[in-house]
């Protein structure tokens, strides 16, 4: 699988409107603590930045990579505590099946006043490691449901994750 190579939201060649969209989404990120009574610290915040200049999900360990650029003494417990916070704060998801994180597509997860209405789903195309958070349909929602009731089973809040190809991989 090939993946971009990764930057550093702070040396990174991105454009006005992308600056723009990482620091309203740290804005929106501080503002979320501040209201649920937890400290956004400035190595949380590093992290979800880090997350949010990507393309792509990263693992802990590629987040570490990123944070020594500037920070050379950094630790992995560091950045498995700042993804843990975020994690448990709903700003950042955990892809179970390549053990990476992205930041969370506010517009329908966990904290927006539809949260009943959201399962997290993602996209992940086996190819070029693109990954996409979509919300995933009520019907479908209530049909999987339905289904893990009839074997006795409640479904949790995990997200569902579909492997496949992206609509440029399956073009070339």
């Amino acid at each position: 699988m090939s993946r971009a190579p990764l930057t550093d939201p702070e040396h990174a060649p991105v454009s006005d409107s992308a600056a723009g969209d990482t620091e309203r989404a740290l804005a929106h990120a501080a503002e979320h603590c501040e209201a649920h009574g937890a400290r956004f610290t400035k190595a949380r915040r590093r992290v979800l930045a880090l997350l949010l200049a990507q393309q792509q999900p990263l693992t802990a360990y590629q987040l570490l990579d990123l944070l020594r650029e500037h920070q050379p003494g950094a630790q992995p417990p560091t950045v498995y505590r700042a993804l843990d916070f975020l994690m448990r704060n709903e700003l950042v998801h955990r892809i179970e099946s390549t053990n990476s994180y992205l930041p969370c597509n506010h517009q329908h997860c966990g904290h927006h006043p539809a949260r009943d209405a959201h399962w997290p789903q993602f996209l992940l195309c086996d190819s070029c490691g693109e990954t996409r958070e979509v919300p995933l349909d009520g019907a479908l929602r209530q049909a999987l449901t339905l289904q893990a009731r009839d074997y006795g089973f409640e479904v949790g809040a995990r997200p569902l994750e579909l492997h496949g190809l992206c609509a440029a991989c399956r073009k070339a």
